[in-house]
């Protein structure tokens, strides 16, 4: 049975910037499971908050 899961951008973020986190878990779980499911205003708010000058020290842009 394949279901549809929805994620808080907090989980987002935190699975981001943690791959090996309970949420991330929890993420990869929901994979296996069905379909993760997501708004256009959560994506946005995840590609803003992702995006601001405190988690510069987590990822670096190469070219």
């Amino acid at each position: 049975m394949m279901g549809n899961f929805v994620f808080d951008t907090n989980t987002l973020i935190s699975t981001a910037l943690s791959p090996f986190s309970k949420n991330a878990e929890a993420i990869i779980k929901a994979e296996s499971l069905g379909i993760i499911v997501y708004s256009e205003n959560t994506l946005e708010e995840f590609q803003n908050v992702l995006f601001r000058p405190k988690f510069d020290r987590y990822f670096s842009v190469s070219s």
